[in-house]
């Protein structure tokens, strides 16, 4: 099968004969930990203050520990799901993971007791992340895979748009309880269905002719680096975007609008990077893309206008998740896809954990950003480097 050279219509008749995998995994991530799990989590910041009197970097401390639960399983359910297949991993993780929200919801007023839950919910949700659904749809697609992967994490980009729209006024009228109680009502009755609809996953044999286990080694190395560099610097621009348009005396109201320009892109990027990367080498994609964030920076540090910054930060936060799911497909060994992509989300996870708090850190011992930024921007040329560097495709891609 012929991956590269004339990928159009070998890829037609892959979606039209797999569109449902694609469907299923969009549907399984939407509402996954890095679905409406991440992006519902702001939605509960205000209520919690009100009640319990945290602070907003108190409440909004969740992001960690929940970033920090997919740094620990990821790889633990990737290796699971490439010796078991994915559909019991799955029915399991959509069945846990309400019951978990649900002892969540019963939260009273301790800190601890809020992050150690949001831990336990992450952790239970091991299996509605990329790191099982991405192996699923690597292995059922090659010359359109890369559009297929795309169109599978446009399922995150909708959680982004619909779970403000449609559980703010339930959090708003009914309190953040029966918030949680609706997400967990939401994760329940699409993921376990889907699961159940989606199959158990082939188990892929050694290829022997793929290229020697330490040229592969040696590239699955310079991915997780690349994914975890870009989960601290991209993680922290997007979470502080707004605190400097505030800084800059942006109104807050006004600032948010902006970053919502971030989510429309990240939507469009999803797609289309995943489509290039099927008709041209995907390093050079990636490169065209990540340099996006480079521009962001100087245009923050300039105090430039503000909209097409978030717009470019949007283009790399479409882009990095599917660059790393595809990579792993062509660099690594695809019979260990799930354990690798795993190790790599976990480590992109990781940098996403502790990438805004660091920012911050420098802004606060600068007493503004220009130092943060600077850094952020030099850093992402040394990733740009990285992913230039990684030179061809192993051998063969199934």
């Amino acid at each position: 099968m012929s991956t590269l050279a004339s990928p159009s219509l070998t890829a037609r008749s892959e979606l039209a004969a797999g569109w449902p995998t694609v469907l299923a995994a969009a549907l399984a991530i939407g509402v996954g930990m890095m679905g409406v799990g991440f992006y519902a989590l702001g939605l509960f910041v205000t209520p919690l203050q009100a009640e319990f009197g945290w602070t907003r970097a108190e409440v909004s401390g969740a992001a960690t520990f929940q970033q920090l639960g997919i740094f620990l399983s990821a790889p633990v359910v990737g290796r699971l799901a490439d010796r078991f297949g994915n559909r019991t991993i799955a029915i399991a993780s959509y069945l846990a993971t309400p019951l978990a929200l649900v002892a969540l919801a019963e939260t009273g007023p301790s800190l601890t007791a809020w992050y150690g839950l949001w831990l336990l919910v992450s952790l239970a949700g091991c299996g509605t992340t990329p790191a099982i659904w991405a192996r699923v749809v690597s292995l059922r697609f090659d010359a359109g895979r890369g559009f297929a992967l795309g169109l599978m994490l446009t399922g995150s980009g909708m959680a982004a748009i619909l779970a403000p729209a449609l559980l703010g006024p339930v959090i708003a009228v009914q309190g953040w309880r029966t918030g949680l109680h609706a997400i967990a009502i939401v994760i329940a009755v699409i993921g376990i269905p889907v699961s159940l609809l989606t199959g158990r996953g082939e188990r892929v044999a050694n290829d022997r002719r793929e290229r020697g286990s330490i040229e592969i080694t040696r590239k699955t190395l310079q991915i997780a680096l690349i994914g975890f560099l870009l989960g601290v610097i991209v993680a922290a621009l997007i979470v502080h975007l707004v605190p400097m348009l505030v800084d800059r005396g942006v109104p807050p109201a006004q600032a948010a609008g902006v970053a919502a320009f971030i989510g429309i892109a990240v939507v469009f990027a999803r797609a289309f990077v995943g489509w290039l990367f099927d008709r041209f080498h995907a390093p050079r994609v990636a490169v065209l893309f990540l340099t996006s964030p480079v521009i962001a920076c100087v245009i923050l540090w300039l105090d430039g206008p503000a909209i097409p910054a978030a717009l470019l930060l949007g283009l790399a936060a479409g882009a990095e998740v599917d660059m790393l799911a595809y990579f792993t497909s062509r660099y690594a060994a695809l019979e260990n896809y799930g354990a690798t992509y795993g190790a790599i989300l976990g480590l992109f996870s990781l940098g996403a954990a502790f990438g805004p708090p660091l920012f911050g850190w420098m802004v606060d011992a600068t007493g503004n950003s220009d130092l943060a930024l600077a850094c952020s921007g030099v850093a992402l040329v040394g990733v740009l480097v990285l992913i230039g560097t990684l030179g061809a495709y192993r051998t063969s891609s199934r």
